[in-house]
Protein backbone atom coordinates (compact mmCIF):
# COMPACT_ATOMS: atom_id res chain seq x y z
CA UNK A 1 0.00 0.00 0.00
CA UNK A 2 1.50 3.28 -1.12
CA UNK A 3 0.78 6.47 0.73
CA UNK A 4 1.06 9.87 -0.75
CA UNK A 5 2.26 12.82 1.18
CA UNK A 6 1.47 16.27 -0.05
CA UNK A 7 3.13 19.28 1.32
CA UNK A 8 1.46 22.62 1.23
CA UNK A 9 3.92 25.45 0.84
CA UNK A 10 3.24 28.64 2.69
CA UNK A 11 2.80 31.73 0.58
CA UNK A 12 5.68 34.20 0.59
CA UNK A 13 5.43 37.04 3.10
CA UNK A 14 3.15 35.32 5.57
CA UNK A 15 3.03 37.26 8.81
CA UNK A 16 3.41 40.78 10.09
CA UNK A 17 6.77 42.50 10.49
CA UNK A 18 6.80 45.64 12.64
CA UNK A 19 9.25 47.51 10.42
CA UNK A 20 7.88 46.96 6.91
CA UNK A 21 4.65 47.47 4.96
CA UNK A 22 2.05 44.78 5.48
CA UNK A 23 -1.49 44.17 4.37
CA UNK A 24 -4.27 42.18 6.01
CA UNK A 25 -6.20 39.97 3.60
CA UNK A 26 -9.69 39.06 4.79
CA UNK A 27 -12.31 36.68 3.40
CA UNK A 28 -15.75 38.34 3.02
CA UNK A 29 -17.64 35.14 3.77
CA UNK A 30 -15.75 33.67 6.75
CA UNK A 31 -14.07 36.85 8.05
CA UNK A 32 -10.82 34.85 8.30
CA UNK A 33 -7.86 37.21 7.95
CA UNK A 34 -4.10 36.90 7.66
CA UNK A 35 -1.34 39.51 7.55
CA UNK A 36 1.24 39.52 4.76
CA UNK A 37 4.53 41.41 4.60
CA UNK A 38 4.19 43.07 1.19
CA UNK A 39 7.82 44.20 1.15
CA UNK A 40 8.98 40.60 1.54
CA UNK A 41 6.71 39.58 -1.33
CA UNK A 42 8.23 42.40 -3.40
CA UNK A 43 11.78 41.33 -2.56
CA UNK A 44 11.00 37.81 -3.75
CA UNK A 45 9.63 39.06 -7.07
CA UNK A 46 11.66 39.85 -10.16
CA UNK A 47 8.97 41.94 -11.80
CA UNK A 48 5.33 43.02 -11.60
CA UNK A 49 4.07 39.76 -13.09
CA UNK A 50 5.81 37.63 -10.47
CA UNK A 51 4.66 40.02 -7.72
CA UNK A 52 1.06 39.60 -8.95
CA UNK A 53 1.47 35.80 -8.86
CA UNK A 54 2.72 35.92 -5.25
CA UNK A 55 -0.12 38.25 -4.21
CA UNK A 56 -2.68 35.99 -5.91
CA UNK A 57 -1.26 32.99 -4.06
CA UNK A 58 -1.45 34.92 -0.79
CA UNK A 59 -5.10 35.86 -1.39
CA UNK A 60 -6.04 32.33 -2.45
CA UNK A 61 -4.51 30.95 0.75
CA UNK A 62 -7.18 32.91 2.66
CA UNK A 63 -10.22 32.60 0.45
CA UNK A 64 -11.47 31.33 -2.87
CA UNK A 65 -13.79 34.05 -4.06
CA UNK A 66 -14.27 37.39 -2.42
CA UNK A 67 -11.61 39.10 -0.35
CA UNK A 68 -10.64 42.58 0.73
CA UNK A 69 -7.78 44.28 2.51
CA UNK A 70 -9.18 45.01 5.95
CA UNK A 71 -6.13 46.80 7.35
CA UNK A 72 -2.58 47.82 6.53
CA UNK A 73 0.68 48.93 8.04
CA UNK A 74 2.93 51.58 6.42
CA UNK A 75 0.53 51.70 3.47
CA UNK A 76 -2.06 54.21 4.70
CA UNK A 77 -0.96 56.74 2.09
CA UNK A 78 -2.22 54.48 -0.73
CA UNK A 79 -4.63 52.18 1.13
CA UNK A 80 -7.97 51.01 -0.20
CA UNK A 81 -9.81 47.75 0.40
CA UNK A 82 -9.03 46.62 -3.14
CA UNK A 83 -5.75 48.36 -3.92
CA UNK A 84 -4.25 47.05 -7.14
CA UNK A 85 -1.19 44.84 -7.22
CA UNK A 86 0.35 47.32 -9.65
CA UNK A 87 0.02 50.20 -7.18
CA UNK A 88 1.45 48.04 -4.39
CA UNK A 89 4.37 47.07 -6.63
CA UNK A 90 5.09 50.68 -7.62
CA UNK A 91 4.94 51.72 -3.96
CA UNK A 92 7.42 48.94 -3.06
CA UNK A 93 9.78 50.03 -5.87
CA UNK A 94 9.64 53.57 -4.50
CA UNK A 95 10.22 52.32 -0.95
CA UNK A 96 13.14 50.18 -2.08
CA UNK A 97 14.76 53.25 -3.68
CA UNK A 98 14.20 55.30 -0.51
CA UNK A 99 15.73 52.58 1.68
CA UNK A 100 18.73 52.31 -0.67
CA UNK A 101 19.24 56.07 -0.24
CA UNK A 102 19.26 55.67 3.56
CA UNK A 103 15.74 56.87 4.32
CA UNK A 104 13.32 55.06 6.64
CA UNK A 105 10.09 53.22 5.88
CA UNK A 106 8.10 55.73 7.93
CA UNK A 107 9.66 58.74 6.17
CA UNK A 108 8.75 57.22 2.80
CA UNK A 109 5.19 56.60 4.01
CA UNK A 110 4.81 60.17 5.31
CA UNK A 111 6.31 61.57 2.08
CA UNK A 112 3.85 59.64 -0.13
CA UNK A 113 1.04 60.53 2.28
CA UNK A 114 1.83 64.22 1.83
CA UNK A 115 2.60 64.36 -1.90
CA UNK A 116 0.58 61.41 -3.28
CA UNK A 117 1.30 58.35 -5.38
CA UNK A 118 2.29 60.41 -8.40
CA UNK A 119 5.50 61.09 -6.42
CA UNK A 120 6.66 57.48 -6.22
CA UNK A 121 10.48 57.40 -6.59
CA UNK A 122 10.79 61.18 -6.00
CA UNK A 123 11.71 61.24 -2.31
CA UNK A 124 15.45 61.61 -2.82
CA UNK A 125 15.04 64.19 -5.60
CA UNK A 126 12.92 66.44 -3.39
CA UNK A 127 14.77 65.82 -0.11
CA UNK A 128 16.57 68.85 1.36
CA UNK A 129 17.58 67.57 4.78
CA UNK A 130 16.73 66.85 8.38
CA UNK A 131 16.12 70.19 10.12
CA UNK A 132 13.59 71.86 12.31
CA UNK A 133 12.11 74.82 10.44
CA UNK A 134 14.25 77.46 12.18
CA UNK A 135 17.48 75.53 11.50
CA UNK A 136 16.41 75.01 7.89
CA UNK A 137 15.69 78.72 7.43
CA UNK A 138 19.10 79.62 8.84
CA UNK A 139 20.85 77.05 6.62
CA UNK A 140 18.93 78.24 3.58
CA UNK A 141 19.79 81.91 4.17
CA UNK A 142 23.46 81.10 4.85
CA UNK A 143 23.66 79.15 1.58
CA UNK A 144 21.74 81.57 -0.64
CA UNK A 145 22.47 85.06 0.69
CA UNK A 146 25.84 86.77 0.98
CA UNK A 147 25.58 87.59 4.68
CA UNK A 148 28.96 89.37 4.63
CA UNK A 149 27.40 92.15 2.56
CA UNK A 150 24.73 92.78 5.23
CA UNK A 151 25.55 94.96 8.26
CA UNK A 152 25.98 93.05 11.54
CA UNK A 153 23.05 94.83 13.18
CA UNK A 154 20.68 93.48 10.53
CA UNK A 155 22.31 90.05 10.29
CA UNK A 156 22.07 89.52 14.06
CA UNK A 157 18.36 90.40 14.03
CA UNK A 158 17.19 88.01 11.35
CA UNK A 159 14.12 86.16 12.63
CA UNK A 160 14.67 82.70 11.13
CA UNK A 161 11.36 81.41 12.47
CA UNK A 162 9.65 84.14 10.48
CA UNK A 163 11.77 83.37 7.39
CA UNK A 164 10.19 79.89 7.39
CA UNK A 165 6.78 81.42 6.64
CA UNK A 166 8.14 82.81 3.39
CA UNK A 167 9.92 79.55 2.50
CA UNK A 168 6.76 77.45 2.94
CA UNK A 169 5.73 78.27 -0.63
CA UNK A 170 8.74 76.34 -1.93
CA UNK A 171 9.41 73.82 0.87
CA UNK A 172 7.39 71.54 3.11
CA UNK A 173 8.16 69.94 6.46
CA UNK A 174 7.32 66.28 7.09
CA UNK A 175 7.48 64.64 10.51
CA UNK A 176 8.73 61.04 10.76
CA UNK A 177 10.86 59.04 13.19
CA UNK A 178 10.57 61.85 15.78
CA UNK A 179 12.39 64.21 13.42
CA UNK A 180 11.49 66.92 10.95
CA UNK A 181 12.51 66.60 7.31
CA UNK A 182 12.39 69.34 4.69
CA UNK A 183 11.41 68.70 1.07
CA UNK A 184 11.24 70.93 -1.99
CA UNK A 185 7.75 71.32 -3.42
Amino acid sequence: MDTQTTTKTKPIGLGLHDDFPAICIQDYETNKFVWFNVYEIFQNSNDLEEFQEHMTKARKSICIDEWFYSDCQYLHSIYSEHISDETLFEYMESLDDALADGHSVSLHEEFIGHFGDSYFNCLNDMYYGEFDTKEFSEDYIENTVDLDSIPDIIRSNIDYENVWYDLQHDYVEIEADRSTYIFRR
